[in-house]
């Protein structure tokens, strides 16, 4: 990193040495001393991220009704929301939509409490306006517990684990009066799936009965017979017709004990749901699958086909209702309206999987010396705030003395976390089940690292004390078990080493294959590496044949709203392919797909040429009806693949694997056709190059929701004219960087969340600062020399927030003629 050096081109120079004029003070100059040593050598700094455990934000509503709470009491019942505008950090979102939430933690607060939990909608009347990259908040009271922490506690032990919501601590306040500390509980809905599965767009039903009548455990896989009406109140239907729902019911109650096995891991997760048991049991949550049935949810992986089972509304947990110290590893599982545990513990080499998970979570996450270091910090993180907080449900008394000590009496007795802890420690201990000893896994490995599709991998493992090694592993659908040896045949090394190995048949190119092994004691005792087993799973990619060609992925949108219409005035999705050559390409009967199995999906028409440097747009809209160039695949906007194939349907030419995608922002190359490759665009360019020949662009990180503040060009930057940068949405009166450079990139900065955009030659850092409306102008005189013409300058600013620093997009200009 340097300011600027003698060896740049002198117009550059010239350029870039105008003094700002603005003056800075001292103080301003020592923050950017601060942003550049956090951006340059990597000190720890916050991304804006909405869950962040270490970051307590304020979030204020303001409602412009005189009757505002009255209204919201109102509308409790019917669960309709009224209007407010939201203000977090720099960010102001308007008519966001508030209403209380909960059901005990509603009707069951002391009388007069308004310390009431609330869900908060981003878009509820301005489309996709979200905070952070999320769209509904859930804001829960602390109900239960009055150390607030136990909620925070259980979602962050779930998730190591399985898939759970997101979870952390947000200051609450309305219409400027402080409403207190208050839990931030992510929304289990299709944004929480983007980011466990590989799309979230499968179906999701919430183990929570809308009519009580029945019993509440109806929503625990119970058999309800045929009419998908009687799941209907049973369960609530947030993605799904329920047919799919009713089918693992039936093949779970209804198949035979002899084929259970074979068909239950045809449609269901059992080694992700055991684990969602497993922690509920062990971190004493009753109210749960495991207790009352409910408060869980059933998420439908399209992709594998498989149903996975997490929870939600986690307030009950580590006795923060009742004692349940004593609660036994096995609690249910026996009840016949527990059919995920009663139907499949019977089974030994699943009981046997049930133990192994169990002592798993006991050893590594139940422990006060774990729970307690968290639980120390986080209560010591939001001390001050609950102090401060007149409407809390409990004293401060009690938020001090319920850490280590017994509150309350009667059925209003709230066991202290610590001692609640170690007695469910020392009564685990008595369970000689769990602790039988176990085979002890090291060293898994698979040979070759990088498989094409006519390999067969090796997986090693060393296990000392197993009678037998399984190796489970899987490219699509259920997990599968094949026998591992130690016989020195099966690139195990030598016999009885304790090395074992196993193979992987050969699989299709494209193919991401997950792994993990089993080992068992002669007794039943099981042990699996990596501990998690199925969840995040070892993995490796079966490579394609490489092809050649002059033709490659240049730019798409996964969701076109207003940027461009197709022949039919349809806002389509949308995928470029650009030229690199001289000469026209005729890239008729070459492939395109979204899906790495079916590399011969959408075969592009006979005679498509893509001329000399140009492009050809391809519509991703499933409808060959419109046109020669509509594919019959679309592009999903929670992220996937696009694979660019030769005529053999086997060489692939090009391919990128995108995340979640922005309505009209488009993902493309920073320069046509080159690596460095993608960004994004908020101002797409279909059926034209991405760098423009003069002028402006902005662009910014494959996730634009990372660099939440906005730089970008004004007007036209003619030599001897004038440069103008302006900077929008950065935290109010803030000490600001501005870098500048020769070329643009797209390089990670882990410890700030973000990306930088910028390549070598690094020129210069400006000292910049916002106003007081989060925004700055650069405006630098552009030399009268011919030298600049076509020279291009990139800019990106780190903004200094109360939070951490924050990044902007890049602007790029490129200087013209006068």
């Amino acid at each position: 990193m340097r300011y600027w050096k003698e060896e740049l081109p002198y117009p550059i120079r010239q350029l870039v040495a105008y003094p700002m004029t603005e003056n800075l003070s001292m103080r301003r100059l020592t923050a950017l001393g601060l942003a550049l040593a956090a951006i340059c050598s990597g000190l720890e700094a916050q991304k804006p991220d909405l869950y962040d455990l270490d970051v307590v934000r304020d979030i204020r509503l303001t409602f412009s009704q005189s009757n505002w709470w009255t209204l919201l009491t109102n509308n409790y019942n019917s669960g309709t929301n009224i209007e407010a505008t939201m203000q977090m950090d720099s960010e102001t979102l308007t008519r966001v939509g508030v209403r209380f939430r909960g059901n005990t933690s509603y009707r069951r607060l002391p009388v007069g409490s308004e310390k009431k939990s609330f869900n908060i909608e981003t878009d509820w009347k301005v489309a996709q306006q979200k905070i952070y990259g999320y769209d509904h908040l859930n804001l829960n009271n602390g109900f239960h517990d009055p150390t607030f922490v136990r909620e925070v506690l259980m979602y962050q032990i779930m998730r190591r684990y399985g898939a759970a919501p997101k979870c952390n601590f947000v200051r609450l306040w309305l219409n400027n009066q402080f409403w207190g500390i208050y839990i931030n509980a992510q929304q289990p809905n299709g944004d929480m799936a983007d980011e466990w599965w590989k799309t979230g767009d499968g179906n999701r039903y919430r183990g929570f009965p809308t009519d009580p009548r029945g019993g509440l455990d109806r929503a625990a896989l119970v058999d309800l017979g045929d009419s998908i009406s009687a799941y209907q109140s049973a369960y609530q239907f947030k993605q799904g017709n329920g047919t799919d729902l009713l089918n693992l019911v039936k093949v779970l109650n209804r198949t035979p004990t002899a084929q259970l096995q074979d068909e239950l891991t045809k449609v269901w997760s059992l080694d992700q749901s055991y684990w969602y048991m497993i922690v509920m049991n062990v971190m004493m949550q009753k109210d749960s699958y495991i207790g009352s049935g409910k408060d869980h949810y059933l998420y439908h992986d399209e992709w594998h086909g498989l149903f996975h089972m997490f929870p939600f509304d986690l307030n009950e947990g580590l006795s923060a209702e009742g004692d349940q110290t004593r609660l036994s590893p096995f609690y249910n599982s026996t009840h016949i309206r527990r059919p995920a545990m009663s139907k499949t513990l019977p089974f030994a080499d699943w009981r046997a999987r049930y133990v192994a998970h169990y002592r798993t979570v006991a050893e590594e996450s139940q422990p006060w010396s774990v729970i307690g270091a968290l639980a120390t910090k986080y209560h010591k993180m939001i001390a001050a705030d609950v102090a401060k907080d007149t409407k809390k449900i409990y004293s401060t008394q009690w938020f001090n003395d319920n850490l280590t000590k017994d509150v309350g009496s009667g059925r209003d007795r709230i066991r202290g976390l610590k001692p609640a802890v170690e007695a469910r420690t020392a009564y685990l201990k008595t369970q000689s089940e769990i602790w039988r000893t176990k085979p002890v896994l090291s060293g898994l490995a698979h040979s070759p690292t990088s498989p094409t599709q006519r390999d067969t991998v090796w997986v090693t493992a060393s296990a000392s004390g197993a009678a037998s090694v399984k190796l489970w592993s899987r490219a699509r659908g259920r997990f599968v078990a094949a026998a591992m040896f130690d016989d020195g045949k099966h690139h195990d090394g030598g016999a009885n080493d304790g090395v074992w190995g196993g193979s992987i048949a050969p699989n299709a190119s494209g193919s991401t294959v997950n792994y993990y092994i089993e080992a068992n004691t002669t007794a039943g005792v099981a042990a699996y590496l990596p501990r998690t087993a199925e969840f995040q799973a070892p993995s490796y990619e079966v490579t394609w044949p490489k092809g050649v060609s002059a033709v490659r992925l240049n730019e798409f949108m996964a969701s076109n709203s207003t940027t461009i219409p197709d022949e039919k005035n349809q806002f389509d999705d949308w995928l470029e392919l650009y030229n690199t050559s001289n000469v026209g390409v005729d890239i008729g009967g070459l492939y395109l797909t979204d899906d790495p199995i079916k590399p011969t999906k959408y075969q592009i028409p006979a005679k498509t040429v893509v001329p000399a440097g140009g492009t050809v747009l391809v519509w991703c809209d499933e409808d060959g009806t419109q046109g020669p160039l509509h594919a019959n695949f679309k592009l999903s906007a929670s992220g996937e693949d696009i694979l660019f194939f030769a005529a053999d349907g086997k060489s692939l030419l090009d391919s990128f694997k995108f995340g979640k995608q922005y309505t009209d922002v488009s993902s493309g190359r920073l320069y046509d056709g080159k690596d460095p490759w993608w960004a994004t665009f908020p101002s797409a360019t279909p059926k034209a190059l991405n760098q423009p020949a003069a002028g402006h662009r902005t662009y910014s990180a494959l996730d634009a929701a990372t660099h939440p503040i906005t730089l970008k060009g004004v007007g036209d930057p003619k030599i001897a004219s004038q440069l103008t940068w302006n900077l929008q949405d950065a935290p109010s009166n803030a000490p600001i960087a501005l870098f500048m450079a020769g070329a643009g990139a797209n390089v990670p900065l882990p410890p700030l969340g973000c990306w930088f955009l910028l390549d070598n030659p690094l020129l210069l850092v400006l000292p910049w600062a916002s106003d007081a409306q989060g925004a700055a102008t650069l405006k630098l005189p552009i030399p009268d020399d011919s030298n600049l013409v076509g020279v291009r300058l990139y800019g990106q600013a780190f903004a200094l927030d109360t939070n951490g620093w924050l990044a902007s997009s890049a602007v790029e200009t490129t200087f013209a003629k006068k």
